[in-house]
């Protein structure tokens, strides 16, 4: 009997990492058989290109925006400050307008499960509505960790990220769901599957499952199925591929830097440039620029790779043991930075931040040491390529990663597990 699976993305703040991992679910389930259909939270241009139809919320319902002005890093310390600050979620009106639209989606479509990724008021629809929940998640997304997205920080969440709380809003409308006190944030996460898009040994939830079953499934990440631009060059020349991400947080400043970074290097450097507008940048010879072009094909290509630090695009990079230069625009970046790279040897992390006791930040990068401008500089960007390039280490503990990650992706029967799922029933 096939399955009727209805997936929610997170969509505010931008990022097309959520999206895409709904995509990987969603593709496998939809050629074992299942109807699949997206609610209109995600990236929904992405969706429909990958071939899947959306369904349209009603009329007012709250809906992820082009991102405004975003300071050059953002400290999100963990999953309630995201809801709050992102999402504007502190504002009760807005939950129940966003929970009642997907309880809409949730009656009209009538699933046998329902998928989120970072989607909290679906996640609470659904159960309200007995039908189970998959969560596909990063690590942090449900750890038991105080400052999930940020360990490092010695001060509280709202200390750098003053908005009001959203927890109690979470709190109440939770029991007034007869669905019983959230006590944190990360706990709306939990599914009756919880699907760890990572390998236990690289990030650790750091204790027992709040709900259901926890499973760590390898990497996932999609490739569109019509990339923007064209391939990377055939060279003889070492080989740099830069992505910084869709173009939501990091922007056109920083792609400057990592162009001035690589011109005039003994190097092929091809970029994925997402939604970032180069027209005014001065592009150097030895860079060939492209739009959205998926991971797998550049990664392939590549010799070392400069990125942002998002976790797909880190994880996905590890299984194809390729070795990384990650310069953070935000708590979690660093923190794959940190977790992911650094400490497996498997690339550099070009800046670090601290709090300081009132609440503020210093940053500290790797060669140049402490800094108070908005980006690393271009000095550090050219010596972190260099190191990389120059240091055959830092390959092999990539490809050591890439052989486990791999292993874990293989073993993960994504199908299986979303199908089990719905055989368990709803946990409360």
């Amino acid at each position: 009997m096939s399955e009727r699976i209805l997936f929610f993305p997170w969509g505010f703040g931008g990022g097309a990492a959520y999206t895409g991992r709904c995509l990987v679910l969603a593709r496998a389930l939809a050629d074992a058989g299942d109807e699949v259909v997206f609610a209109d939270t995600g990236l929904n241009a992405l969706v429909r290109e990958a071939g899947f139809a959306v369904l349209e919320s009603v009329a007012g319902a709250p809906q992820p925006s082009a991102p405004r002005s975003i300071p050059p890093y953002l400290p999100f310390a963990d999953v309630e400050r995201v809801f709050a600050v992102a999402a504007t979620f502190h504002r009760e009106e807005r939950v129940r307008a966003r929970l009642d639209a997907d309880a809409e989606l949730i009656r009209r479509y009538a699933p046998t499960a329902v998928v989120i990724d970072m989607s909290p008021t679906a996640a609470l629809a659904a159960r309200a509505a007995g039908v189970p929940v998959i969560s596909l998640a990063d690590a942090d997304f449900v750890t038991h960790r105080a400052n999930g997205w940020m360990p490092w920080s010695t001060v509280a969440p709202r200390a750098l990220l003053p908005h009001p709380p959203s927890l109690p809003v979470w709190d109440g409308i939770s029991r007034e769901l007869g669905l019983g006190p959230v006590e944190r944030a990360e706990h709306l996460l939990w599914g009756e599957r919880t699907l760890i898009s990572s390998h236990p040994d690289l990030e650790r939830v750091g204790g027992p499952a709040f709900r259901g079953e926890v499973a760590y499934v390898g990497p996932m990440y999609w490739n569109p199925p019509r990339p923007d631009g064209d391939p990377p060059p055939e060279t003889d020349l070492p080989k740099v591929y830069v992505t910084i991400g869709s173009g939501g947080i990091a922007g056109k400043r920083a792609l400057d830097t990592v162009f001035a970074a690589c011109a005039g290097r003994p190097w092929s450097v091809y970029v994925s440039a997402g939604s970032v507008d180069t027209t005014e940048s001065t592009v150097p010879d030895n860079v060939r620029l492209a739009g959205f072009t998926g991971l797998d094909t550049p990664l392939a290509w590549a010799d070392a790779v400069v990125s942002h630090g998002g976790s797909a695009t880190v994880l996905a990079t590890l299984a194809h043991g390729k070795p990384s230069v990650v310069m953070p625009f935000m708590s979690e970046q660093e923190m794959n930075g940190r977790q992911l790279i650094a400490d497996t040897g498997a690339g550099v992390l070009l800046r670090t931040s601290a709090t300081t006791t009132h609440g503020r930040l210093e940053f500290t990068d790797r060669y140049s040491g402490p800094s108070r401008q908005p980006y690393v500089g271009v000095d550090d960007v050219r010596l972190g390529i260099e190191e990389i390039l120059g240091d055959p280490g830092f390959t092999a503990s990539a490809r050591w990663w890439g052989t486990r990650l791999r292993e874990c992706s293989a073993a993960a029967d994504l199908v299986g597990r979303t199908h089990s799922a719905s055989a368990v029933g709803v946990g409360r």
